[in-house]
């Protein structure tokens, strides 16, 4: 998703982001806000491998009656699929897409894959409205779990966790991974990405984004393994993107099941004409 907005080239400082949601303070990291300059060069990197965390990395799928959609997700628990809330609605009639047509491809390694897994439902974070002129605002709340039918049998790669965080600083670098068009059955690496600053509850980094990486993961290594840091939103520029960080969706993963709410649409009756993420 291209980011329809004009940022600014800078942003205040501040010394520690402090989010709150549903009564719970959840810390952020010390994450220092600094004028935006060149980003440092990181050579785009495709992926040939099976080893762990690539087959838990996958495309979101939609292929319905004259539908056709591709984003990135990624399996952080047996039963859960993280990606953007966009991916999950069509972008010209902003409906959601019908459940019986997404689909979650894991491990897409060209004409290979690890497994491919059904939806029962999906969930988007609160205050999510899909829209034609998303704005930075907006980008906090760009983020959806997909409820799978069945169990994965595959390693999940867990979110990052507070106590994970409190490890970050203003010079770790994270790992950018998505599925881009011009990539299709590969997952390509931004090796080295930083984040830039904190606008809007949301992250600004220096990871290069495209369509199809939409979801993706932005993964930092933890004495536990990768984690999870943020999913893909939009691009900002060439080399600028949006991304949600972990402390905004934490209150989706509270409850991940197939209840009753406004964001588990996806019924027959609202087929949606056509659309590409």
């Amino acid at each position: 998703m291209r980011l329809a907005m004009r940022y600014k080239q800078r942003m205040k400082p501040a010394r520690q982001l402090i989010i709150r949601r549903r009564a719970a303070t959840l810390l952020a990291a010390c994450l220092s806000i600094f004028a935006l300059g060149p980003a440092d060069a990181a050579k785009l990197q495709v992926i040939d491998s099976t080893e762990a965390p690539w087959p838990s990395i996958g495309r979101v799928n939609v292929a319905g009656y004259r539908t056709t959609s591709m984003c990135t997700g990624t399996l952080i628990a047996p039963n859960i699929v993280l990606t953007a809330a966009h991916c999950l609605y069509n972008k010209r009639t902003l409906k959601p897409f019908a459940v019986d047509d997404l689909l979650f491809i894991a491990g897409v390694r060209r004409d290979e894959y690890a497994a491919r897994l059904e939806a029962a439902c999906f969930r988007t974070a609160e205050g999510f409205a899909p829209s034609t002129d998303v704005k930075l605002a907006d980008i906090r709340n760009d983020v959806g779990i997909i409820i799978l039918k069945e169990a994965s049998s595959l390693a999940p790669v867990p979110p990052l966790s507070l106590q994970q965080a409190a490890r970050l600083t203003k010079d770790t670098r994270f790992r950018s991974v998505g599925y881009r068009r011009s990539r299709r059955y590969l997952p390509t690496v931004v090796p080295a990405c930083r984040v830039l600053g904190n606008a809007e509850e949301s992250w600004v980094t220096d990871c290069s984004a495209e369509s199809g990486a939409s979801g993706g993961p932005l993964l930092v290594e933890t004495p536990d393994g990768p984690r999870v840091a943020g999913v893909m939103s939009a691009r900002i520029d060439k080399e600028r993107s949006a991304i949600v960080p972990f402390f905004n969706w934490q209150a989706l993963l509270e409850n991940p099941s197939c209840g009753q709410t406004q964001s588990l649409s996806g019924a027959a009756a609202n087929r949606p004409a056509s659309t590409g993420n």
